[in-house]
């Protein structure tokens, strides 16, 4: 049987679990087999630290050659769902997406939108505040104990630039993590990476007596909201925090200063290990050395020395300058590859081309880390009510002319369709994405299109059937969405904030029906720009 004739015919035992349906859209061999092996990840099918059979085994029981199931895990890993080790007691191993890949890559978005500090205190005073209430209304004993501890690392890390920053995201990611909104967790995990990055930057300066004052402030207002969450007062937890975010701000960095762009590459550089005078990366195991490598050209990136679509040197002038061989090189390209930041076509002579993040993959990102956790739509929608009435307060001091007359087409549309679920969803989607949008913040503006892409993933699940419930539910959307464009003309944030908490508010019954509410967000990944072929 070849490539096009189709995949597994189930005769290896070790193979049975790999499942191939038969009926699929007429996709490439690769994307249908990485598909279904993702959703048996997903699914638990296949279990985290589960070593894949070799690479022989696996193209035997698929009936398909070497380049179609390296271009089928490579579409895996570059959704942080495999690790492709390489080597003698290599392989690919089953693994749990994490927050680090997509809070690298939106890091990486973020510099090159130019956002700010100031732009990223906002984003987490919209974001964070409820989860800090919510950690001191619902967190259990074992949850305290552990934010404590965690509080007690970055005390004792006080004095270590790059252990601080790390302890303080740690602290940071907890206090989200126990708040109960998995959907939350996620949007605010990544953010962490730039702030933890800011952290480092500051209390590393030579001003000594600023960064210790720096540091001590950040751990008293740890402490407050500890005290906060012990006496179950979800209201000063929520202060505290906002507090915590405003106060170490403002101490940490001068008003002048949050008003320049972020800068994470000195953080990425230290984790990694410096690259050597004239690009060497010097000595080390090659996994390191590659490593190494790959931070570095995504630093080149984040400073903006490598604009979209630029062609890097040679791989023979690469490896040159790099001071590394060329299976190394190959080893940062694949990275690079895998995180969709560059492109090398198979027989292409020319150097790799750069590949700038986008919100579309920033999504795919998001939305394989919801999936892997069980996120389901119900702890999605709740997400959307604490994140989505802020940012349309924001919005309503911010939005030019233009974007409100889009916004009033839009809103004589929408009453024409409410027995037509999908277009309604679609008008909706694009109404309120141009609303956030308007907020200009880019840290804001990425989240916002993060959650449309999420959306659009999971729009199936929300656009099927058409009964009463849903156009009562619809008509009185119209209505309130009428109510929001109409704030936002006359410019008034708090009724702007109120009447989109309002339509929210009408979607909660529908939303957290019985069945809704238990369905788990199943988002189809977006073909994947990074496998394009192999690097040789």
């Amino acid at each position: 049987m070849t490539d096009e004739a189709g995949v597994a015919s189930g005769h290896d035992e070790r193979a049975a679990v790999f499942r191939v349906s038969a009926r699929r859209p007429p996709l490439k061999i690769a994307q249908i087999l990485a598909a279904d092996l993702r959703r048996q990840i997903l699914g638990g099918e296949l279990v985290v630290d589960q070593q894949l059979p070799r690479e022989a085994e696996l193209t035997a029981a698929f009936e398909v050659s070497r380049e179609t199931l390296r271009e089928a895990l490579r579409i895996l890993e570059s959704q942080s769902l495999l690790e492709v080790r390489r080597g003698r007691g290599g392989g690919a191993v089953i693994r749990r997406p994490g927050l680090a890949a997509v809070s690298r890559y939106v890091a990486l978005l973020l510099q090159l939108r130019r956002t700010t500090l100031a732009h990223l205190e906002e984003a987490r005073l919209v974001i964070e505040p409820h989860a800090a209430e919510q950690l001191a209304l619902r967190c259990g004993q074992e949850g305290l104990d552990h934010v404590a501890a965690l509080h007690e690392n970055t005390r004792a890390a006080e004095g270590d630039p790059l252990a601080f920053a790390t302890a303080v995201a740690a602290f940071d990611q907890a206090v989200t993590d126990l708040a109960g909104n998995r959907s939350i967790a996620v949007f605010t995990g990544v953010l962490r990476d730039i702030y933890a990055g800011q952290v480092y930057a500051v209390v590393g300066t030579p001003d000594l007596a600023s960064a210790e004052r720096a540091a001590r402030r950040v751990v008293a207002s740890q402490g407050e909201l500890l005290r906060a969450v012990r006496a179950r007062d979800g209201a000063r937890a929520s202060q505290a925090w906002s507090d915590y975010l405003v106060s170490t701000s403002r101490l940490q960095v001068s008003r002048s200063r949050s008003r320049q762009v972020i800068d994470v590459v000195p953080l990425w550089r230290a984790q990694s290990g410096s690259v050597g005078s004239g690009g060497s990366v010097g000595s080390g195991p090659p996994q390191r050395m590659a490593m190494a490598v790959a931070t570095e050209i995504r630093a080149r990136i984040a400073e903006g020395r490598l604009a979209d679509g630029a062609r890097l040197s040679s791989l023979a002038d690469l490896a040159k300058e790099f001071g590394i061989s060329r299976p190394t090189l190959r080893e940062a390209l694949r990275i690079l590859e895998t995180e969709c930041l560059i492109e090398l076509r198979t027989g292409d002579r020319s150097g790799p081309r750069i590949r700038h993040p986008s919100t579309k993959v920033a999504a795919q990102l998001a939305g394989t880390a919801l999936e892997a956790r069980q996120t389901t739509l119900a702890d999605f929608f709740r997400a959307m009510t604490v994140i989505e009435p802020a940012m349309m307060e924001l919005a309503a001091s911010r939005i030019d002319q233009e974007s409100l007359a889009t916004l009033c087409t839009l809103r004589d549309e929408l009453g024409s369709c409410t027995r037509d679920m999908p277009r309604f969803a679609d008008i909706w989607g694009r109404g309120s994405a141009l609303a956030f949008t308007a907020t200009g913040n880019p840290a804001l503006t990425v989240i916002a299109e993060i959650l449309q892409w999420v959306r659009l993933g999971t729009g199936a699940a929300l656009t099927t059937g058409v009964d009463e419930v849903w156009v009562a539910t619809a008509q009185d959307n119209v209505r309130l969405f009428e109510e929001v464009v109409a704030a936002l003309v006359a410019g008034d944030p708090a009724r702007s904030r109120a009447a989109w908490a309002a339509c929210l508010e009408t979607n909660a019954p529908f939303i957290e029906s019985s069945e809704l509410a238990r369905r788990r967000m199943t988002s189809e990944p977006f073909p994947s720009p990074a496998v394009t072929g192999v690097v040789r």
